[in-house]
């Protein structure tokens, strides 16, 4: 292990945290849901949920997944950093969904995704993505 690279044990909280994070808020996120449902509503999931969604998956699949099998790569370190950047979107994704932070001179019916929600999806992920070559492919 290289000065620059994280131990296993730090990577696996990391990855735990982010995973555990995702998988709460994806159950809140359900729930919610199925009282909308409930009440004729349409029901969705918002792109600044998916961001979640693919930072929990990433953190169980390349970060978990490839230290049990005691990889000797980057891509644990890289898929932490980039699940990260993505959890870092969901805040302004959702505030954007809501239009707590972005958009609050819109009115009416808010759609999936809201225009500034897919602005901070798009940035965000394009970020998660370099973060992840950055340190998979260029930090020696």
């Amino acid at each position: 292990m290289s000065t620059r690279e994280l131990d296993p044990a730090t990577l696996a909280a990391i990855a735990s945290i982010i995973a555990a994070f995702g998988v709460a808020m994806l159950f809140f996120r359900i729930q919610r849901e199925l009282q909308m449902s409930a009440q004729d509503e349409i029901i969705w999931l918002p792109w600044a949920d998916w961001l979640l969604v693919f930072a929990t998956l990433v953190c169980l699949f390349f970060v978990i997944l490839p230290l049990i099998f005691q990889t000797t790569s980057r891509v644990p370190t890289a898929a932490a950093g980039a699940a990260t950047v993505l959890v870092g979107g969901y805040i302004f994704a959702i505030l954007g969904h809501y239009r707590i932070l972005f958009g609050r001179r819109r009115t009416g019916p808010r759609y999936n995704p809201e225009p500034a929600e897919r602005v901070v999806v798009f940035v965000f992920s394009f970020l998660a993505l370099v973060v992840f070559a950055a340190r998979a492919v260029y930090w020696h």
